[in-house]
């Protein structure tokens, strides 16, 4: 979003404070005041706070957008397509921690009213373009074709948001102990979406599972 250096300003202010205590909190005085400028100038570049709450909503989620948008374009595979979105969704979000916060902040809190307006003009352009990624890995034939494409990537982006909202206290907790890094998680989680849950079939089209007796230590 190409913008005055006025209008610059306010939307980097507002990022901020809305990324802190979400828009009922925070009134336009204190945007104005942090930006700089006074509260008659952001009407001069926003029709309202409930335009600028979308403009800046819209901002932060754009780059993840485009990423997404331009990957389906490139000669890849959809399996290094889609390891190169979480790699992109995992630094991106660390890199701009309060966009992202604000993001998670309004995806958590359905209660705050505006989540259907958000959903149609902000959150649908991010979906749509992880959907069509899986869609299309499907449509090559890379992905299993019973994958239902929508619920993959409403979990991909729920294990991203699980990581982030609690990444100070993942290493201490079970089974998490390798996942020690945004990278390290990531990894894990493609890794994990790829091979899927079931056993691969062994040479009779039957899944191979260990044994009770075979998995014991010997006495």
């Amino acid at each position: 979003m190409t913008l005055p250096a006025g209008a610059r300003s306010i939307l980097d202010a507002a990022t901020t404070l809305f990324s802190r205590t979400g828009f009922d909190s925070v009134s336009l005085a204190e945007i104005a005041s942090m930006a700089g400028v006074c509260k008659a100038n952001i009407f001069h570049h926003f029709e309202s706070k409930e335009a600028l709450y979308l403009d800046v909503m819209r901002e932060a989620c754009k780059g993840h957008a485009e990423f997404a948008e331009s990957l389906l374009q490139l000669p890849l595979t959809s399996t290094e397509k889609l390891r190169r979105l979480v790699a992109f969704e995992f630094a991106d979000m660390f890199e701009h921690e309060s966009r992202t916060q604000l993001v998670f902040r309004e995806v958590l809190n359905a209660g705050s009213g505006k989540g259907r307006q958000l959903a149609e003009q902000v959150f649908q352009r991010n979906c749509f373009a992880v959907i069509a990624l899986f869609q299309e890995g499907i449509d090559r034939g890379e992905f299993r074709a019973d994958l239902d494409s929508g619920i993959t990537a409403w979990m991909l982006g729920a294990s991203t948001m699980m990581f982030f909202q609690n990444r100070n206290i993942l290493p201490h907790m079970p089974g998490m102990g390798g996942c020690n890094s945004p990278a390290d998680f990531a990894e894990k989680i493609v890794n994990t979406m790829l091979q899927g849950l079931l056993a691969a079939p062994d040479a009779s089209g039957t899944a191979e599972a260990a044994s009770p007796s075979s998995s014991r230590k010997p006495t």
